[in-house]
């Protein structure tokens, strides 16, 4: 069996396929028993490893030699309100885990949902050129329970996405303390963090609450995947 485990590979290796996904048994006991390493570079166009709620909206670009996942239309909020916009890993839940972006935006936004159950249920990190102390449902990490999505993080941060560059994100979730850490391109410290245990498991996803961009070299690690949410 090939197996990738994070640190094998020197920074910026990349897979030739569009994804790897490894699955392995692990030793620790219970339901979140199982290792997983995913990249896609997306170098193939192909988009089988990802759900979508409306398939159409998304495609594979290039620019050079680099790939990348584009959204090609918003949708509006749900209601409750709420992001429905999110391109998941198909197949894949986990409860622990890092994950590992480029982000570009074209409008004035980008976000991240993670341990996703439902569209009524799931986190996002809503990543802005806005702070939240300018706009109050911007930029940080937001919660959905079946209610109007709510801030529990990020309020006084910097803006993550202060121009329309590709951003380096990473966001660090540990399900046994809680603990939220979203990271963008070299920040010491978190950019956001938060405790929190309201979802312990589900899947991840990449999108915009109501505007479109680019997503580039996806890398998510866990060593708890195999939850069930």
């Amino acid at each position: 069996m090939l197996t990738a485990r994070r640190g094998m590979f020197p920074v910026g290796w990349m897979f030739a396929s569009a994804t790897l996904i490894t699955l392995v048994a692990a030793m620790a006991a219970g339901p979140a028993n199982e290792v997983v390493d995913f990249h896609a570079d997306f170098s193939s166009g192909r988009l089988d490893a990802w759900q979508f709620p409306f398939p159409e909206d998304w495609v594979v670009k290039e620019e050079g030699p680099s790939h990348f996942l584009h959204m090609l239309r918003n949708r509006e909020p749900l209601v409750p309100r709420r992001p429905q916009q999110f391109a998941r890993i198909k197949g894949i839940n986990v409860g622990s885990f890092t994950l590992e972006a480029r982000l570009r935006r074209s409008g004035k936004s980008m976000a991240i949902a993670f341990n996703y159950v439902d569209n009524l249920h799931f986190y996002y990190a809503h990543l802005s050129a806005d702070s939240g102390a300018k706009v109050d449902v911007h930029n940080g990490i937001f919660l959905v329970d079946g209610a109007p999505r709510r801030r529990i993080a990020g309020t006084e941060a910097a803006p993550a996405l202060p121009d329309t560059n590709w951003q380096a994100v990473r966001i660090e979730r540990n399900r046994a303390s809680g603990c939220i850490k979203v990271f963008v391109d070299n920040d010491p410290q978190p950019r956001f963090s938060v405790i929190d245990n309201t979802f312990k498991c589900g899947q991840v996803g990449l999108g915009s609450f109501d505007e479109t961009g680019d997503f580039a070299d996806v890398k998510l690690s866990s060593t708890d995947a195999g939850c069930l949410p």
